[in-house]
């Protein structure tokens, strides 16, 4: 029986652990994406069968959610209400009072 030190080093390679990049569907939309679009899907068109809101958020999550996602910073869908609307939501990292903000 060989040894597995043996085996590793002569048949093995190295793997990153870490993604630098998102998992990609069809070179277009994240996987994020296309769990929220299935989600849509479910929900509107499965249990509600709402056909209209179910195409009209399918055109949204996968039309114009992957331009706006190239063309702005990482997060722009939660940074933005926090910056543009002045949304104030306590919690654990962001108490209310006089302490220190964390977001915008």
């Amino acid at each position: 029986m060989l040894k597995q030190e043996l085996l590793k080093a002569k048949h093995s390679s190295l793997v990153s652990q870490t993604i630098d990049s998102p998992i990609m569907v069809f070179d277009f939309w994240e996987l994020s994406d296309v769990f929220v679009a299935l989600f849509i899907i479910l929900i509107f068109g499965v249990l509600f069968y709402s056909w209209l809101t179910m195409f009209t958020l399918l055109s949204l999550c996968l039309g114009a959610g992957p331009v706006i996602k190239k063309k702005y910073p990482k997060g722009i869908f939660f940074h933005w209400p926090y910056a543009r609307l002045r949304m104030d939501l306590p919690g654990l990292l962001n108490p209310r009072g006089n302490a220190r903000r964390f977001s915008d």
